[in-house]
């Protein structure tokens, strides 16, 4: 079951968004978790059980009375375990800078975004339009390259192998020919921006509403596309989703237009 919710750390005094960089916030996520989770998050995997966003560092830099991490888990048995932590630990010694945070133990959760792997499929409309808003930088790997454009291969690829290690629900249609083949851009207001980490250089990404045509009349791969999309809200888009990067919002098809 995947499950996205929101957390909130108070500073004793406003911090500049400037310093939520994205390894700084990662070790503060990491810092949340009880001993035992933290080491399976820890442990070496090329496909991470989870993503962590903070959309704050990628926009103005601002002055923040509140820092909202938005965590989301594809793994069932990390979301009561987070939770437990959040309420019952303690935490103390959180820090950006030296400036304190304070966690609300109560996260925010949207009903919508806590689904079975089986609800994401059966909810799902067979659609010839997908429509995709990327809110976080998101990039693709090509050889040694970033790779900053909305390309249906990678992006859908990346879906399947996170649904296929975390799910347990078969995807029953071989979608490798269209994915490769039948989907295509048919409309883009994007922009790239390259951002510095503080630790693990550069990378250089894009933001902005994509329009994915599918050309297919095969409705049941029509409804494993459409899964995939509303999946990519859990799962994220491209590299470094533990690191703030591809948070991904599912549209409507009816926004298949330029975003106002």
């Amino acid at each position: 079951m995947p499950v996205r919710l929101s957390v909130s750390l108070i500073p004793e005094k406003p911090v500049s968004s400037s310093l939520l960089t994205p390894d700084r916030v990662h070790g503060l996520f990491f810092f949340l978790l009880d001993e035992k989770t933290a080491e399976e998050l820890h442990k070496p995997a090329k496909i991470k059980p989870f993503c962590l966003w903070f959309p704050q560092f990628f926009g103005e830099e601002k002055e923040l009375d509140r820092i909202n991490l938005h965590i989301s888990f594809l793994k069932e048995s990390l979301f009561p375990a987070f939770l437990s932590s959040l309420i019952l630990e303690r935490n103390d010694g959180l820090f950006i800078e030296n400036v304190m945070l304070r966690k609300l133990r109560k996260p925010h959760i949207r009903e919508d975004l806590i689904l079975s792997y089986e609800d994401l499929y059966k909810k799902s409309v067979p659609e010839n339009t997908i429509v995709l808003d990327f809110l976080t930088p998101t990039s693709f790997k090509r050889g040694e390259h970033d790779y900053p454009l909305p390309d249906p291969a990678p992006l859908f690829k990346g879906l399947i192998r996170k649904w296929v290690r975390f799910s347990g629900v078969r995807i029953e249609k071989d979608l490798r020919e269209v994915i490769q083949e039948r989907i295509a851009v048919a409309g883009a207001w994007i922009k790239t921006k390259k951002v510095e980490l503080s630790k693990l250089g550069k990378i250089t990404g894009f933001t902005g509403r994509v329009v994915y045509y599918v050309d297919s009349k095969d409705e049941e791969v029509l409804k494993w596309l459409s899964t995939l999309a509303r999946f990519a809200e859990f799962a994220g888009a491209g590299r470094k989703t533990t690191m703030g990067f591809g948070l991904v919002r599912f549209q409507k098809p009816e926004l298949a237009h330029e975003p106002d």
